[in-house]
């Protein structure tokens, strides 16, 4: 489907289930990358959404179980914070929440419930955006713990 196209069916369910604007979920959700056509556009959108969804609560997922973390990003799970934990918990449940409510989606098709999960997984990427850039942000630049060790040679 090109992207005139897809923009022109998402336009009818726009206005009958009151989603958001295609501009923005693209810009969240790169929902242009729906490349077939489909009789049940409201499905791929979702899928497409849940796609980062799933992938951010993976991220997060391994910052809360950092068995298996790659090296990068040890110096800030040894480094962290109870308020990085909180922000962590909080996202972490968001995604959770968002994962679980989509699994009967799966069973049963219905316009209906696939344009209300669109809604609400918008929403909630919306709200929780920000904290979850801040995590990021400290992901990237964790604050080193500075408690000097003392290096010896036993040699």
């Amino acid at each position: 489907m090109d992207l005139i196209s897809l923009k022109k069916e998402y336009q009818k369910y726009e206005k009958q289930f009151k989603l958001p604007s295609f501009k923005e979920l693209n810009e969240a959700f790169e929902i242009e990358k729906i490349e077939n056509d489909s009789d049940c556009l409201p499905r791929a959108i979702r899928k497409i959404m849940m796609d980062k969804v799933v992938n951010s609560l993976g991220f997060i997922d391994m910052l809360l179980n950092p068995v298996q973390a790659p090296r990068i990003y040890q110096s800030f799970i040894k480094n962290i914070s109870a308020e990085d934990k909180q922000l962590i918990e909080n996202l972490y449940e968001i995604f959770g929440r968002l994962s679980l409510d989509c699994m009967p989606l799966e069973l049963d098709y219905s316009e209906k419930n696939e344009t209300d999960m669109i809604k609400k997984i918008f929403n909630s990427w919306k709200l929780s955006k920000d904290d979850f850039k801040k995590l990021l942000t400290r992901v990237g630049n964790p604050v080193q713990n500075h408690t000097k060790k003392e290096k010896s040679y036993f040699g």
